[in-house]
């Protein structure tokens, strides 16, 4: 859609193409702005023909025009969240603002389905995401988890870890950091708190008012972010999520993880043997997560050995599967 040339992604030396929303001056940054012209934006990209189309779609890229007349395979990250989830996402709280945006909201509803209907076979990041796709689309989807570098996040047995708890996230209000902030409070335990976003300030005031023992790291790299999770006696993870790579990063480093009992936090983390699952999306319920794990602490073995089922390997090959059989039951291989 929009192109960053400084993104780091590897695409062979192919040229890009991008849609006329990249060429919007002041607005190219500004997606909640363009999000009514995305769909239109998609319908415009290529006036070519292809023989498969795969899009890699979170709101609008599965209504890609060629999409209709190509084979065409979406791996979902998840309906729009802003169009279907509204009470997850927060985009529309209060009341006149649930108002005035009812009959936009309805109408990109209707697309959003309309769309799904150009698309022949979805997979999606996760079983959670996979329910949404049947709820909403009323369409099947293969499960195919995205893909977790579990060779450079490794356990270091020479590293010691430090009596701390960590949560890493972008500081956005949906994330639930307040919580983390108010669970390693009420455990006593200190918190490492990882990310940045627009929350900051707000986080740093709430540790302030609640006499909680934070240190915040803003915009660790690669490297950094691993000693963290190597160091971490758990990770704290208290937001709902459609997939969640933090939590598995962290078990790669042998560090257990205490998470809500919702999306896709079920399939990433195994109550018992790689970390807590509590119930309930509340500090004292994450406090007692905490308390148990920092009392009886996961195999960091069996923690590094769940990851590995998400690594980059395995994605690539359901990938290659995934389209390899679309393609065969429409009878031509890829």
């Amino acid at each position: 859609m929009t192109w960053d040339p400084a993104a780091p992604f590897d695409l062979g030396g192919r040229r890009v193409r991008t849609t006329f929303l990249d060429r919007l001056g002041p607005l190219r940054g500004r997606r909640q702005v363009q999000l009514p012209l995305m769909p239109l934006a998609w319908r415009l990209a290529s006036r070519e023909r292809y023989d498969v189309v795969v899009t890699s779609s979170h709101a609008c890229v599965k209504g890609f025009g060629p999409g209709r007349t190509a084979l065409h395979l979406c791996y979902c990250y998840t309906p729009m969240r802003y169009a279907w989830l509204t009470d997850v996402d927060q985009r529309s709280r209060g009341r006149a603002v649930a108002r005035a945006l009812a009959a936009p909201l309805a109408a990109l509803r209707a697309w959003d389905r309309r769309s799904a209907a150009w698309v022949d076979e979805f997979a999606a990041i996760s079983g959670s995401v996979r329910r949404r796709i049947e709820r909403f689309y009323g369409r099947p989807a293969r499960v195919i988890y995205p893909p977790v570098d579990t060779d450079y996040f490794t356990p270091d047995p020479s590293v010691t870890r430090q009596d701390v708890v960590l949560a890493v996230s972008r500081m956005v209000p949906y994330k639930r950091l307040d919580l983390a902030i108010d669970a390693a409070a009420a455990a006593g335990v200190p918190l490492v708190l990882a990310g940045a976003g627009p929350q900051e300030a707000a986080l740093r005031a709430h540790a302030a008012a609640a006499g909680a023992r934070v240190r915040f790291v803003t915009r660790p790299d690669d490297a950094a972010l691993r000693h963290l999770y190597r160091t971490a006696r758990a990770l704290i993870f208290p937001s709902v999520e459609d997939f969640g790579i933090v939590p598995v990063e962290a078990q790669a480093c042998g560090t257990p993880v205490v998470a809500l009992a919702e999306g896709a936090s079920l399939e990433t983390v195994v109550d018992g043997a790689t970390g807590v699952l509590v119930e309930a999306q509340e500090a004292a319920a994450l406090a007692g997560g905490l308390e148990k794990a920092l009392a009886s602490p996961p195999d960091p073995d069996a923690c590094r050995a769940h990851a590995e089922g998400f690594s980059r390997p395995r994605f690539v090959a359901e990938v290659h599967d995934w389209a390899a059989t679309a393609a065969a039951s429409r009878g031509f291989a890829l």
